[in-house]
């Protein structure tokens, strides 16, 4: 473990993170500077500056010699650029003038999803023309996906996913399978989950009732804010009510992608 070193001159060990994050370097502290400043060097907000460096005790005292996590800087004229965009995302350059806030209200969508499917934005409150966000493809409402088997033992069973934006915005996604086996001939369970998987969020699971008139159908729906897009990925898993264990997804499908 690295030692921490000793700023001679106000007598106390200099403050030194123990690691910074991907897409972050390490900025040594010089005389003259303060958290405001460095946060102005580096393009972030002063209050992101200081949750990113929780290891400073008080940031209205920091001392040569201390040590602090700063986002890498782009070259000059060059904008920040992710790697690669998750699956149902594309591409979207900063004019002047946007926000975050802004391109997430012209999709429709909460700030919270472009934040989290963009992580070399190391503070979204600040962004620059140039920079390249991840953002989600948009739906077609309503929007209907048919849902494949996965394996050959269920190789009969088929369902889908249907998609609809309410009048207050928010997202109605209904899950219907078909044929589907008794649970209990996939394992010990007794039941079905509908599942949909969004980037960044994890996802959103909720239990399929059967419908007693039409053997091996199961039904299910759920209302959520609007953070479903093109290419969510759609599942139909069998569980355990009791236990809480699910088993592997018998159904698939992608969401609505042309």
């Amino acid at each position: 473990m690295k030692k921490s070193k000793k700023n001679s001159k106000h007598n106390v060990r200099a403050q030194i993170p123990e690691r910074c994050r991907v897409g972050f370097q390490r900025y040594t502290v010089v005389s003259g500077d303060t958290m405001k400043s460095i946060a102005k060097r580096f393009n972030v907000s002063l209050e992101f500056l200081i949750a990113e460096n929780s290891h400073i005790t008080d940031a209205s005292k920091i001392y040569p010699g201390d040590v602090l996590c700063v986002p890498v800087q782009p070259q000059p004229g060059e904008g920040r650029v992710p790697s690669s965009c998750p699956e149902g995302y594309e591409r979207y350059t900063v004019k002047k003038g946007d926000t975050v806030s802004k391109i997430a209200q012209s999709i429709g969508v909460p700030i919270d999803l472009i934040i989290a499917n963009n992580p070399h934005i190391p503070d979204p409150a600040i962004i620059f023309p140039g920079d390249v966000l991840c953002v989600p493809i948009p739906l077609n409402f309503p929007c209907c996906t048919i849902l494949k088997p996965i394996n050959l033992i269920t190789q009969n069973t088929f369902g889908s996913a249907l998609v609809q934006r309410l009048s207050n915005g928010q997202h109605l996604i209904v899950i219907t399978g078909v044929y589907l086996p008794d649970p209990g001939r996939l394992g010990n369970f007794d039941m079905y989950d509908g599942f949909v998987g969004i980037p960044g969020i994890g996802g959103y699971g909720f239990g399929l009732t059967p419908v007693p008139e039409e053997a091996g159908t199961w039904i299910g729906h759920i209302t959520i804010q609007p953070l479903l897009s093109s290419g969510n990925q759609i599942y139909i898993i069998p569980g355990n009510s009791i236990t809480g264990v699910s088993g592997k997804p018998i159904l698939t499908g992608i969401l609505c992608t042309s």
